[in-house]
């Protein structure tokens, strides 16, 4: 199985490589320093599995991730993290990652959960405090979203069931992650709110300027 490493730091990817270098079933096909390096080996060797750090110097792994769901076969993804807890898994979720990995997991357990994310085994159930706190933090129409991406439920199938267009869905996770990483900690108590379907994307969601190589034109995305 090949994989694309993407981290900023050297020593990270210098040690990954010589951790699965003596796997037999998992080869390093690519390092990437930055998130469009990483992008540009995905869409070029079309690997079976990326392992994205968080945070890197041109953008972060969640944009990385989500772009990569747009290409004809995307690649299963890991976050690979220093920061890694509850709430960044259900952020992952929103990008399309399969599995959150601490940066301080133990090497065979790193190798392990890598195994299991290439073989589609890798997801793992949601925190419901973590859920519900991310919630907190998102429009009220994203949370149907938002809870199908939690269950794993496939883009093309959120489409589907809740009537909308697939690229306006994909500019709406763009908008979901932007508006997370605006919103700052997640709130201790959940506030109840009436859902309410928008003409449109909020403005305050847009994508940062840091993600502009990467987000698709919201503006042009058609909303059902």
């Amino acid at each position: 199985m090949d994989l694309v490493l993407v981290d900023d730091h050297p020593a990270v990817r210098a040690g990954l490589r010589g951790l699965l270098e003596d796997e037999h079933d998992l080869r390093v096909a690519a390092t990437a320093a930055t998130a469009r390096e990483g992008y540009e080996a995905i869409v070029d060797l079309r690997p079976a599995l990326a392992v994205l750090d968080h945070h890197l110097p041109d953008d972060d792994g969640l944009s990385l991730c989500l772009r990569t769901r747009t290409l004809p076969a995307p690649p299963r993804a890991v976050i690979y993290s220093a920061y890694a807890d509850a709430g960044l898994a259900v952020q992952a979720a929103i990008a399309g990652a399969d599995a959150v990995v601490a940066k301080s997991t133990p090497p065979q357990r790193l190798v392990s959960a890598l195994r299991a994310v290439g073989g589609g085994r890798g997801r793992a159930e949601l925190d419901a405090r973590a859920l519900r706190a991310v919630g907190e933090r998102l429009d009220p129409d994203d949370l149907p979203i938002l809870g199908m991406l939690a269950h794993g439920v496939a883009q093309d199938e959120i489409a589907r069931t809740l009537d909308l267009d697939v690229e306006w869905l994909t500019a709406r996770r763009w908008s979901m992650l932007a508006r997370l990483r605006q919103s700052g900690p997640c709130p201790r108590e959940i506030r109840s709110s009436r859902r309410s379907r928008p003409s449109s994307i909020p403005s305050s969601t847009a994508t940062s300027s840091s993600s502009a190589w990467f987000a698709p034109s919201i503006s042009q995305s058609r909303v059902p």
